[in-house]
């Protein structure tokens, strides 16, 4: 008969002894995976006042993380912010690196569309003490266009406008400043926000909407978080209900 003596139970009941003292951090960890996993990905443009990354405290700041705030808070999920050029956005949700994003419309074979959040407005803006009520007021006039952008069908095609390109907005104000260009075209937020930021919003005159896109909640096809759309969508609801959306768009300009 066999008999199992003290020396030979001895491993066994050192093993079970350690394995109670690590459970709790292998629980842990089993934890952390888990919320890992149940973490949505958010990924946006890196373009002021819609995010960008405050330089003295190294976070990300302005209407999308704090829209990624509101709405996590209301839908009770755990949310991750990534910012990117603008012709990253399609390859990260494409390639389900990044579960969604709140922007202007993507290809919907790559992106599973959710709520409408907000209009944008583009246009232009004239220099105070310059007249620009309806299209025809631009003719004569000296406008900024960055290079590349699109405006408006008519504007974008007419060549009677006299059209001067720049590189960003803040080139634009300063020349605005100097009496250099009359109008400067583009993302009416975006502008009056930079020429807050650039202490000339004191030259800012007549505002002229052109056109609007839609920014909408979306997810990737390849999500693993599509479940999560619906909860979502109605945190979305909830922040234009109760004014939480309206107060970050006059925060940020957007």
């Amino acid at each position: 008969m066999n008999q199992t003596t003290l020396d030979d139970a001895m491993p066994s009941v050192a093993a079970f002894i350690l394995l109670l003292l690590c459970w709790p951090l292998l629980a842990t960890a089993a934890q952390d995976d888990a919320n890992a996993n149940n973490t949505m990905s958010f990924i946006t443009i890196d373009v002021a006042p819609w995010a960008s990354v405050d330089p003295s405290s190294g976070r990300f700041v302005g209407a999308f993380p704090e829209l990624i705030e509101a709405i996590g808070e209301r839908s009770g999920l755990s949310m991750s912010i990534s910012l990117t050029p603008f012709a990253r956005v399609d390859r990260e949700l494409e390639s389900g690196d990044h579960d969604c994003t709140i922007l202007i419309p993507r290809d919907e074979s790559l992106v599973v569309p959710g709520e409408l959040v907000s209009y944008h407005a583009i246009g232009v803006i004239a220099r105070e003490g310059i007249v620009l009520r309806e299209y025809d007021d631009m003719a004569g006039r000296a406008i900024s266009v960055l290079r590349g952008a699109s405006i408006h069908p008519r504007f974008d095609e007419d060549p009677t406008l006299d059209k001067q390109f720049d590189t960003d907005y803040a080139i634009a104000l300063r020349k605005m400043e100097r009496e250099r260009i009359d109008v400067i075209a583009g993302a009416i937020p975006t502008i009056q926000f930079i020429a807050e930021q650039e202490g000339v919003a004191d030259q800012l005159g007549d505002i002229l909407q052109l056109a609007e896109v839609p920014l909408v909640f979306q997810c990737s096809r390849k999500s693993s978080q599509l479940d999560n759309m619906s909860a979502i969508n109605q945190a979305i609801r909830d922040i234009k209900e109760d004014g939480t959306l309206e107060e970050i768009r006059q925060r940020h300009y957007f």
